[in-house]
């Protein structure tokens, strides 16, 4: 066997403790894993990276036992190689194209990307080359994955590259977002180490409310990825009874309390609303955090969810009940604490549709369980107070900023926006190539400002 199952902890196991539940291949699982792909002439693995990292390159490497040159083609295009050969949904992307699909199972991409990764770190990793400095000064709001990879990319630029960041750690989402067994926290800041290395400065506790100020200290160019740090809430009866809680504030207390909670009591039964990533993490922590039952409602049905399949299967294997197609309708509480949830089915008025405009509850379907707590899952926001502060700059929904496909430039000049900001809400990987891309923009953006300052002083 060669998928990820092979390599991945018993459901039993698992759930006793935030251990990674991946085990990182062994020098001869990866050659042999690598010495299965077929070395497609038009690769079509590579064409669903959206980071357009070179798979059949790395891949060849690796047989050839080259893991710095595999490295290094990875870095190229992806410079979270470890985060994302950990949380990368890989069986969406690169791996349902997989031509080995037709013969056999896929090749598990994601787990050669995350050997070569960590086998780099253990050995020492070695910046990619970069040019000499330029003395221009760029300043990133933020440090989610979409600003380390435009902090990376400029920094090889040769541009003097500085990071603002509200928290006290770098990382944004990667740092308070994905719990331990997913991403454990010092692979995060192994990547983020060495992309300070490149010459990133980063300052924690610095938030910005006013683009103005950072022109002003000779930033040329500015580049806004703060996320979506805000949860969103469904406005349910019962809503602020003690024991709810927000799958963001929630999951952030377990990782920055390392996996021991302080401000959210569990109990013994846990209801989990949503059918996201992160709902599947929030049920996975409960479990793990002594829950006896974990329910996970949702409107999608089973196929229908936003989660990657894996992390639908993970949490099913682990025992999280999970209800499809329903409909939340009340959280019931008494003496101001959470005692239970009642729902309904529902079905789609239009196909294909899976917003809850869209959900005919069907009487006779109610039901309720007796919970603890229930934990909200349904989406996440713009920080409002953060984009009011950003002047001249254009937004649209509740606060999500405009930036133009192609060149990410905002409606004020020498602002750029891209990842969740800006998409509201994807992949790690997405916000990656996202940042590759707005780095070319603003790179671009600077030469040309500096050509014309120049011709201007002839």
């Amino acid at each position: 066997m060669s998928n990820k199952t092979a390599t991945t902890l018993l459901p039993e196991e698992r759930k006793k403790s935030f251990r990674e539940i991946h085990r990182c291949y062994e020098p001869h699982q990866a050659y042999l894993e690598a010495s299965r792909c077929l070395m497609c002439e038009d690769a079509p693995c590579t064409k669903e990276c959206p980071a357009g990292v070179d798979i059949k390159k790395f891949i060849r490497k690796i047989r050839f036992h080259n893991l710095r040159g595999a490295i290094r083609e990875i870095r190229k295009a992806n410079v979270l190689a470890g985060i994302c050969g950990r949380v990368c949904p890989q069986e969406l992307l690169c791996q349902k194209e997989c031509s080995n699909t037709e013969i056999d199972i896929p090749i598990n991409i994601t787990a050669l990307q995350r050997y070569v990764a960590d086998v780099d770190f253990k050995k020492g990793p070695r910046p990619l080359p970069g040019v000499s400095s330029k003395g221009i000064k760029v300043a990133i709001v933020g440090s989610g994955p979409a600003s380390l990879a435009v902090a990376a990319n400029l920094a090889q630029k040769g541009y003097e590259v500085s990071i603002f960041e509200a928290e006290a750690k770098p990382g944004g989402l990667l740092t308070y977002g994905i719990p331990p067994h997913r991403l454990p926290p010092s692979a995060t800041q192994k990547e983020i180490r060495y992309i300070k290395k490149m010459g990133v400065n980063i300052k924690c506790n610095t938030k910005i409310t006013d683009i103005d100020e950072l022109f002003k200290k000779d930033f040329k160019a500015i580049f806004i990825g703060v996320g979506l740090p805000g949860a969103r809430k469904i406005g349910l009866p019962g809503e602020n009874l003690k024991g709810v809680y927000t799958a963001l504030e929630f999951l952030k207390d377990v990782i920055e309390n390392k996996c021991k909670t302080k401000k959210t009591k569990i109990g013994k039964r846990v209801v989990v609303i949503g059918g996201g990533d992160v709902a599947m993490d929030a049920a996975s922590c409960a479990l793990r955090l002594g829950a006896q039952r974990v329910d996970l409602v949702c409107l999608e049905g089973y196929d229908e969810m936003p989660s990657s399949p894996e992390e639908r299967r993970i949490s099913w294997e682990e025992g999280v009940e999970i209800h499809t197609r329903v409909m939340p309708l009340r959280i019931i509480g008494s003496k101001g604490r959470v005692t239970g949830y009642k729902g309904i089915g529902i079905r789609w008025r239009k196909p294909g549709l899976f917003i809850p405009s869209n959900a005919i509850p069907i009487p006779g379907t109610e039901f309720s369980l007796k919970v603890d707590t229930v934990i909200e899952a349904i989406g996440q926001m713009p920080d409002t107070g953060n984009v009011k502060g950003f002047k001249r700059i254009e937004t649209a929904g509740s606060g999500y900023i405009v930036a133009k496909k192609k060149t990410f430039k905002t409606s004020c000049p020498g602002v750029f926006a891209a990842g969740d900001i800006v998409n509201r809400g994807a992949t790690v990987v997405q916000a990656v190539a996202d940042g590759n891309a707005a780095a070319e923009a603003i790179d671009a953006y600077l030469k040309r400002k500096s050509k014309h300052r120049v011709t201007s002083n002839q």
